[in-house]
């Protein structure tokens, strides 16, 4: 089964090459810059060169895949400015369309309301209302993508994370949603990684948003 990764040169798209290629999955993935590469991949990976914000690159990296995986986070680009992240993900939906690909799992933050299943705690709305004061840009950016996933009428899921840790991995103790559960403030990349592999043939949180810490 091919999948294409978008991100796959951040901490924790990397790690979701590898546990992808681990698990035997063909990758694709696209990578703006060739010297980026992790020369680890070799011919495990095919690399397709552009930008996410280019309609053709990102099509050319869908062609044969049969599941997408967007790492893509504007949290992780703190000096990016352009609003390009919301549009590009449009591109990825509409490519997805045109290629008949249904399954599409994305990363979010549950500092953007999403889940009706969630109840909110007192600790996340301060939470939400500091990312909407301190990096506006970031949370615009973060809540546009997840509106566009969120009404493309694909197989979505979008797994949620406050914090991105480094380190091995650790086994994640929570996954779910904030008000029945106590979800922890961090995971670690390749945790994350590692449960989003998983949601390729996981059925039940397709059209969901689980968060999951540490």
């Amino acid at each position: 089964m091919k999948v294409t990764v978008f991100g796959a040169i951040s901490p924790i798209g990397q790690e979701l090459v590898e546990d992808l290629l681990f698990r035997g999955y063909e990758v694709i993935a696209l990578v703006a810059d060739a010297t980026q590469v992790p020369p680890g991949w070799g011919e495990d990976v095919r690399v397709v060169l552009g930008q996410i914000t280019d309609p053709a690159a990102v099509d050319a990296a869908m062609d044969g895949a049969e599941a997408v995986i967007n790492t893509v986070d504007p949290r992780l680009r703190p000096r990016s400015r352009r609003p390009g992240l919301v549009e590009a993900t449009g591109h990825i939906v509409a490519g997805m369309h045109r290629h008949g690909i249904r399954r599409y799992i994305g990363h979010g933050t549950p500092l953007v309301s999403l889940c009706p299943k969630e109840k909110p705690t007192t600790r996340l709305k301060i939470h939400r209302f500091l990312a909407r004061h301190l990096d506006p840009h970031a949370y615009r950016q973060m809540a546009g993508m997840l509106q566009v996933v969120a009404g493309s009428g694909l197989d979505w899921t979008i797994v949620r994370f406050l914090h991105v840790t480094g380190g091995s991995a650790r086994g994640l103790k929570y996954v779910g949603f904030f008000g029945p559960g106590a979800v922890g403030s961090s995971a670690t990349a390749a945790d994350i990684a590692r449960f989003t592999a998983t949601q390729i043939l996981e059925t039940a949180y397709i059209r969901d948003a689980p968060a999951v810490s540490n």
